[in-house]
């Protein structure tokens, strides 16, 4: 484990003697020792991710982003402590300062977000017989802009595809159908909540951020349109319940956007998707709801993780570099 790798590199550097360079490298021993914890928080929140279900509640994935905020805060409180203390290590202190930048960026993200998912109803929150409501748009662009801000440097550009799509064009204009007022409710049944879960499933996670993240952030409402009118994942989860309107067109008519934009409207405050007046109905979508809300949150905390990983190993890679006899060289000017 990268760890124990940190933990042994330490610990060869530090036989014997108290000067100033092995006390600076055992505080970076008890360092990562300490970011076990971090590891162990990450561990608890994938494990927490995998058990969202339908009945989820939209503050629990609140809960999940501020967890992700508090974990990064102890982390860069971790290496400001080093920093404080034995920040004259020039090479150290540039990459340990390059690390906080990055765990910022992630914890103001995840602030952002956390402010977006409220509200003590289920993430999918539909009910048999009942239309679909929009989801609060000031809660929707929380969490596009704060989701915006963790993927832009946890995941490569490389890695997922807002454009991502693979399902028929004939399934995805169907998905609609789940964002419909009261006249036309009764659309919201298990085929075309089926075209909905083959969306989410057709996607991967990083393809669902990737289409969350390029929505706008000042999503329109059409009030005469409804979900007719969306063309992004944002604009799907504000979109009015109107009659009759119950078509994803060509502009989102992509399964990552479809997908962001069910995820988005389960996690936002007052989010809701129609259903039939029937039970098997109202279960289908918010089965298809948890989906692409794990989906979302299970991706986005192994990216965290993963660029957490990262940033220790090449802080690990650094102390490697320093032995003994180098102060003169390593250390900043006084």
């Amino acid at each position: 484990m990268m760890i124990g790798l940190m933990v042994m590199v330490v610990m060869g550097c530090n036989s014997g003697g108290r000067d100033p360079e092995k006390v600076f490298l055992s505080d970076i021993a008890n360092l990562g020792k300490g970011f076990l914890e971090v590891f162990v928080s990450f561990g608890d929140m994938i494990t927490g991710t995998l058990g969202i279900k339908a009945e989820t509640k939209k503050s629990d994935i609140g809960v999940y982003f501020t967890k992700i905020s508090e974990t990064m805060k102890a982390t860069k409180a971790k290496l400001n402590e080093i920093l404080e203390q034995n920040g004259h290590y020039e090479k150290v202190k540039e990459k340990v300062d390059e690390f906080i930048t990055t765990i910022d960026k992630i914890e103001a993200g995840a602030k952002e977000a956390s402010g977006g998912a409220s509200g003590s109803d289920a993430i999918g929150n539909a009910v048999k017989n009942q239309f679909a409501v929009a989801a609060d748009k000031l809660s929707v662009v929380s969490l596009v802009k704060g989701i915006k801000a963790i993927i832009g440097v946890v995941l490569k550009e490389s890695e997922g595809n807002a454009e991502a799509t693979k399902t028929g064009d004939e399934d995805k204009k169907k998905v609609g159908n789940l964002f419909v007022g009261d006249n036309g409710k009764d659309e919201a049944k298990e085929e075309n909540i089926a075209k909905a879960s083959a969306s989410v499933g057709a996607v991967s996670g990083a393809d669902i951020l990737k289409a969350i993240a390029k929505s706008k952030e000042d999503p329109q409402v059409n009030d005469t349109d409804g979900i007719n009118a969306a063309t992004d994942a944002a604009e799907i989860a504000v979109a009015k319940a109107v009659d009759n309107k119950n078509e994803i067109k060509d502009a989102t008519r992509k399964d990552a956007v479809i997908a962001g934009g069910i995820a988005l409207r389960g996690m936002a405050k007052g989010g809701k998707f129609a259903a039939k007046d029937e039970e098997k109905s109202a279960n289908a979508v918010n089965g298809a709801v948890a989906s692409a809300v794990n989906k979302v949150l299970s991706t986005l905390v192994i990216a965290i993780r993963n660029k957490v990983d990262e940033g220790l190993k090449e802080i690990n890679k650094v102390l490697g570099e320093i032995k003994q006899g180098e102060g003169s060289e390593t250390k900043v000017s006084e």
